[in-house]
């Protein structure tokens, strides 16, 4: 039978990375260059498919009926030492560190490893697991250099126009890139330019950077390492230490550090977010799978944007701020560090978004840009409106 890997997230630990898990399994976030599940369709050359919450199934394709099943678990990003025990795991055996089981092999499909029908395996390798939403950005610089290598590999760099200005030599350009008065510094991270970007004039960008697939990097962009930027996605101003989702923008000046933006998000001009407290301690941040305020160990933390987020001009975001799916705000104040999924909020109110008028927003969204909405994607939306109903707007 044909080996098929697995990623596997129909868990409790999943809640902890909402609003970014509730539109998409955790396989399908996007750190570094690639997402979760790209990165294993590279290096292992099989299909890849999900074992993911029921609602996510008909758009994430589930396993198929009769394989071989490499089961991994979803969070946890491709390092050497992974890819290495992966590719001797015999069937029948489970990984396992600290207790926690990593991977399994079967010829039977079955959702969860029992060490009484699997021989365990210790794993002593690196790890690099997203258990939290700031894991998103803190492991994104190395995996942009894990993908970098994995995606360069024997081709060759398109040549920018000689108006450019690049520094050390770990670029990389694909076709039907257009960039002039630029500067790319490599020195300390591999900067990678997928096809068809469009990098304006007076923009410049420090590795560890990747810009997607047609993605747009605004006149005058100062884009600090560390900064992913999805397919089609738009970048501009001041950015450090941030992971943008496919089809999102920040178009325009204003500071964005230590976040995460999901798919077909908008950030209005002048928009600045917060990542350190004046007091310069350690940051809390809401948790869904608490229900409350979760205690980080870092001092920097920005802001997480569920998808189909959008704020206001000139908002001002506060330090650690989650922002859920959906979500319309324009505030002349600060935005609270918890914006419930699809409020609608100002100054004057904070209320539910009507579901037809969220819906009536996206397919004139999808008009415009020229990018029709899919039935499968407002179905999901609707399950996820319909869970997040309970959800308070006092916290």
């Amino acid at each position: 039978m044909l080996l098929e890997v697995v990623l596997h997230d129909r868990a409790p630990w999943r809640e902890h990375l909402l609003p970014m898990a509730f539109t998409r399994p955790v396989g399908a976030f996007r750190v570094g260059i690639l997402t979760i599940q790209e990165k294993w369709q590279l290096l292992l050359g099989v299909s890849v498919s999900f074992y993911t919450e029921l609602y996510l199934q008909e758009k994430f394709h589930s396993p198929s009926p009769s394989a071989t099943y490499l089961v991994v678990r979803a969070d946890l990003c491709p390092t050497i030492d992974l890819v290495n025990a992966l590719s001797i795991l015999q069937e029948g055996c489970v990984l396992e560190k600290d207790g926690d089981w990593i991977a399994y092999k079967v010829n039977k499909w079955c959702p969860e490893p029992t060490g009484d029908t699997l021989n365990v395996h210790p794993y002593e390798g690196e790890l690099h697991r997203i258990q939290f939403l700031e894991d998103i950005y803190l492991h994104n610089a190395t995996q942009i250099s894990f993908d970098f290598e994995l995606l360069t590999k024997g081709k060759t760099s398109a040549i920018l126009h000689d108006s450019n200005t690049v520094i050390g030599d770990n670029l990389y350009v694909g076709t039907n890139v257009t960039a002039f008065s630029c500067t790319f510094n490599t020195l300390d991270g591999p900067i990678y330019i997928a096809d068809d970007a469009l990098l304006e004039q007076g923009s410049h960008l420090k590795g560890p950077i990747a810009i997607g697939k047609g993605g747009r990097v605004k006149m005058g962009s100062r884009l600090y390492p560390n900064v992913s930027v999805g397919p089609n996605a738009t970048i501009g101003g001041e950015v450090n230490n941030t992971v943008m989702w496919e089809n999102s923008a920040k178009g325009h000046d204003g500071y964005l550090g230590c976040a995460v933006i999901g798919e077909g998000c908008n950030l209005g001009a002048g928009t600045s977010n917060s990542n350190l407290q004046n007091n310069w301690k350690p940051i809390k941040l809401y948790d869904y799978k608490l229900g409350d305020w979760r205690k980080t160990v870092r001092n920097k933390i920005g802001v997480f944007m569920g998808d189909f987020a959008m704020c206001g001009i000139n908002s001002s975001i506060t330090t650690g701020a989650v922002i859920g799916v959906g979500v319309q705000v324009s505030m002349s104040n600060i935005i609270p560090k918890f914006v419930p999924d699809f409020s609608w909020m100002t100054d004057e109110k904070k209320e539910r978004y009507v579901w037809h008028k969220f819906e009536d927003m996206l397919k004139e969204r999808g008009r415009i840009v020229n990018k029709r909405v899919q039935e499968k994607d407002l179905r999901l939306l609707w399950e996820v409106y319909c869970m997040t109903r309970q959800e308070e707007f006092n916290i």
